[in-house]
């Protein structure tokens, strides 16, 4: 399990999604994202439910989904007011509309998704089987001199360096908070506290500047065996994840609206 950003990792309940090769996994999820920015109407709407039951399945609870999600909250609500003032099919622009509204709705809906299919691949794989499953599909492109042994290293680096940088960066704004609140006391300004967040920038950059250089030093000597096998998956989760293409392709023909 790939650890999460916004919560604590939560215990992963064995499900039938463990057997499936992280290779196939990958490419679902690829298809999942795509399809939640091309379906509409109903069909968005019972995809974003399987995704919450398949979540809640693998032992996500409703409390730390809804915690997962909090730190988008600002995203969520600049994405809704842009298209509540300029769907200019609904109303004039600059003028707000229900078109508009429902319009914001459905792009939270598939940012939502999106996130929830990404979510699905970190409980369910390792950071090891993420590299491996990315070194598979670009495997083709090694005959042209593609190095993606090197591309895997770079995606493993970063993702194992994103959580420790979060963290230190929420420990840096709570030393902040508190300092602000022993010279004021416990109420603070909304306006303090978004300088408070600006704040931490400049020490979370010198963190930064810190890890790379310690792991550009540590990778000069020692570099992560990324030459494993790369063993083909079963064929029939292959024949499944085929069949899910072959619908997504029918969705984008001509007069297909779903």
């Amino acid at each position: 399990m790939i650890p999460c950003l916004a919560t604590p990792p939560q215990p992963v309940r064995p499900t039938v999604l463990d057997q499936l090769d992280a290779v196939v996994l990958l490419g679902a999820v690829v298809l999942g994202v795509f399809s939640s920015l091309v379906i509409t109407g109903p069909w968005l709407a019972g995809m974003i439910i399987f995704m919450v039951v398949l979540l809640l399945w693998t032992g996500l609870n409703p409390g730390s989904q809804w915690q997962s999600l909090k730190p988008w909250i600002p995203v969520a609500l600049f994405v809704l007011i842009i298209h509540v003032f300029t769907t200019t099919a609904a109303a004039p622009l600059g003028h707000p509309s229900w078109g508009g509204l429902w319009a914001g709705l459905r792009a939270l809906g598939r940012i939502g998704l999106s996130l929830g299919w990404l979510a699905l691949f970190a409980r369910l794989k390792s950071l090891d089987d993420l590299v491996r499953a990315v070194r598979w599909w670009l495997r083709p492109l090694e005959k042209l001199g593609f190095q993606s042994g090197e591309l895997a290293l770079v995606l493993a680096v970063a993702l194992g360096t994103v959580p420790g940088v979060m963290s230190e960066g929420r420990r840096v704004e709570a030393v902040l908070r508190m300092r602000r609140a022993s010279q004021q006391g416990a109420r603070v300004s909304s306006w303090r506290r978004f300088l408070d967040k600006t704040l931490v920038v400049v020490p979370l950059m010198e963190g930064l500047l810190r890890r790379a250089e310690v792991l550009s030093l540590s990778l000069r000597t020692r570099q992560p065996n990324t030459d494993f096998l790369l063993a083909n998956p079963p064929w029939w989760q292959f024949a499944a994840l085929a069949f899910w293409l072959v619908l997504v392709i029918r969705l984008l023909l001509p007069g297909e609206t779903v």
